[in-house]
């Protein structure tokens, strides 16, 4: 069997910690629902490999100009040392230690992607930069464009918890479910985020309530918590509020 080192190499130094940091960030904020082939999701691994490199460059030169203006009063001593090494020759006549010094690099570059994976998250979650020149400039709005479209689902976009003042605020929900088989009320604790075309999407509620008409009195189920498909529910109204301001009750 013939080993092809350089696909090897690729691999390990571009698409693992690509992954790693794709899969942090999907912890933070939802990945798009539309189906991406295979190429594009090889050519994202890739592209966040890369940007951990990179990283770890800057954050590596930095260092070199801090130690080398504390101990010798010149930023650059250290770019001059390394300019004057012969890597080749000493990789060549340190086989071990280059080794161990390539090993903790790639170590340290997954780590390093994982961390930033949440970084990533946040920003595709608060999008600074493009909610500044987008969403609110103006200038849109002079040629005509009234807003920017996004990927995320709708269901998303309802029932995701908005932040205020650092804090998440609690998501209650009442569901009028089809066919009159009642009224469901409480706090939403999970959903699934699945594409808006997908008719099936589990919500799960806890300090559930339950009437069976209109006029009636809600009167609190005696489960955990309660999971129902919006397949099934006519109409379904939602509001957050504080968790300071809440006082869980009779609705």
């Amino acid at each position: 069997m013939k080993i092809d080192f350089s696909t090897i190499f690729l691999v390990i130094l571009a698409v693992i910690p690509g992954l790693f940091a794709q899969r942090s960030r999907n912890l933070v904020a939802p990945r798009s629902l539309e189906a991406q082939g295979a190429s594009a999701e090889f050519a994202e691994l890739v592209a966040l490999g890369i940007a951990t490199h990179g990283v770890l460059a800057y954050l590596a030169a930095f260092c070199f100009i801090l130690a080398g203006e504390i101990f010798r009063r010149s930023p650059l001593y250290f770019f001059h040392r390394l300019d004057a090494l012969h890597v080749g020759q000493w990789c060549a006549l340190h086989i071990t230690e280059a080794s161990l010094i390539a090993a903790a690099y790639v170590l340290v570059s997954f780590c390093l992607s994982y961390i930033l994976g949440f970084v990533y998250g946040v920003l595709r979650l608060q999008s600074p930069l493009p909610r500044k020149l987008l969403v609110n400039g103006s200038w849109l709005a002079r040629l005509g464009v009234r807003g920017v479209l996004a990927e995320r689902p709708i269901i998303y976009e309802a029932l995701n918890a908005k932040i205020e003042n650092g804090i998440a605020k609690l998501v209650f929900v009442e569901l009028e479910m089809k066919d009159g088989l009642g009224f469901y009320s409480g706090q939403l604790d999970q959903f699934a985020i699945v594409r808006d075309e997908e008719p099936h999407k589990p919500i799960f509620i806890i300090n559930a309530y339950f009437k069976m008409d209109r006029d009636g009195i809600y009167e609190e189920l005696r489960s955990d918590a309660v999971m129902i498909d919006l397949a099934d529910v006519a109409i379904l109204q939602i509001k957050q509020v504080a968790e300071d301001s809440v006082q869980i009750e009779n609705p």
